[in-house]
């Protein structure tokens, strides 16, 4: 266990690498979280866009936004990081990658879409669990079936020895049950304390998924680590329909080996109880085959709109980009028209300058005038000649007649 332990530890450091909790948790990558939180995908692009920007990145919880999205099930927003670039294998604070997430949460499409990048099916995580193991206490099928169809261990154990069968019987997922054992599950594994799937399946009280496991070969008579065997589970899970298939399954084993022992070949016990179960495993495997087809049938339908959205998105994105063109180009217009109505504001600001000069020297000429006439006034009234006097006016009329002239100018 010591060894596993630290060996996941390991495993968690080097998919983390660098993005264990970042101390330089910037602006942008809060902004991304955000985005990824509320679905945004055209703010996710331009983020993405910024240099420095790792969809990775842990925050203080552990999550990168890469994460968020394979865990809301968003599949624009994971197509838009995938497409950007990121290490697909990024594990968070758990160990747990964007597959692991995406099929602990039962999100098919996202799960589909990470398997198509080449996401590795066998990374575990803190707890040595594979991502079929977390699809298996999902109850999705459909993430199963593409899990083992792109070569998932469906006997790989984790940390306590337990297979995705063994967890999918304590969740009580008989459908699940059914399908793992259909694609090679063993369906007498051992965890590390040698219980098996049908022992837990007992103590936990899962009826269906008890009789999926006796219809498919469940060994009654094994024994765990502490010697109690299955019907000492279900007395302890107290359930009486479990009590009863438990009993009537040893019966039928018992019976079975009396009749091997009193030389009669095996294929001759033809109890009902045999044909019962052989009855019962083909209708759910026609019934399994089935939900196969509709749920295959459903993925491919849910991927076609994906693509129709994808293609509106796009021709949106372009219309989009065509207003701003449009838009850049007129405010462009409208500060080349700025800068000339600037520069003829300064003209007449410099023109009205060059007036008010012009102005005060007109009025500075106005009283040096003035002040020459009072000059004239003063020596020629006092001199009391007629001849002086006409002078005077003379001169007064020529000073009126050059004031008069200056003040036209100006």
């Amino acid at each position: 266990m010591k060894s596993l332990k630290s060996r996941l530890k390991k495993q968690h450091e080097v998919s983390v690498g660098g993005g264990a909790l970042n101390t330089d948790w910037s602006k942008y990558d809060d902004r991304l979280m955000k985005a990824a939180e509320r679905g945004d995908v055209e703010k996710i692009s331009s983020i993405l866009a910024k240099k420095g920007v790792n969809p990775t990145k842990l925050d203080v919880e552990g999550r990168s936004a890469f994460h968020v999205v394979a865990s809301k099930g968003n599949l624009d927003c994971l197509n838009t990081i995938l497409v950007h670039g990121v290490d697909i294998v990024a594990s968070d604070a758990a160990g747990r990658n964007a597959l692991h997430l995406a099929a602990k949460y039962g999100h098919a499409l996202c799960l589909q879409k990470l398997l198509q990048y080449n996401c590795p099916t066998e990374n575990l995580d803190l707890h040595g669990r594979t991502a079929l193991h977390d699809a298996a206490m999902s109850d999705c099928s459909s993430s199963i079936q593409l899990l083992c169809d792109h070569g998932a261990s469906v006997n790989a154990k984790d940390g306590d020895g337990r297979t995705p069968l063994v967890l999918a019987t304590q969740m009580c997922r008989p459908t699940v049950c059914q399908l793992l054992i259909d694609r090679g599950a063993d369906v007498n594994a051992r965890d590390k304390q040698n219980r098996t799937a049908l022992m837990l399946g007992c103590e936990y009280g899962c009826k269906d998924a008890v009789e999926v496991l006796l219809k498919n070969g469940a060994d009654v008579s094994l024994v765990d680590a502490l010697g109690h065997d299955c019907s000492y589970y279900a007395r302890i899970g107290d359930n009486i329909d479990i009590l009863a298939l438990i009993k009537t399954a040893i019966e039928d084993s018992s019976k079975a080996k009396e009749l091997l022992k009193k030389g009669q070949p095996e294929y001759k016990v033809t109890n009902v109880s045999q044909k019962r179960n052989q009855l019962y495993a083909q209708e759910v495997n026609f019934k399994q085959y089935q939900r196969e087809q509709l749920s295959m049938q459903e993925l491919e339908g849910e991927n076609e709109d994906l693509k129709n959205r994808l293609r509106e998105i796009q021709q949106e994105h372009r219309i989009l980009l065509n207003r701003v063109s449009v838009l850049e180009l007129q405010l462009n217009e409208e500060q080349m028209v700025a800068d000339d109505l600037e520069s003829e504001k300064d003209e007449l600001r410099r023109l009205l300058t060059a007036k008010e000069k012009q102005q005060e020297e007109s009025l500075r000429s106005i009283e040096a005038l003035k002040s020459k006439l009072r000059h004239y006034e003063r020596d020629y009234l006092g001199s009391g000649s007629d001849s002086g006097k006409e002078d005077m006016l003379l001169k007064q009329g020529q000073v009126f007649a050059t004031e008069s002239q200056v003040t036209f100018t100006f």
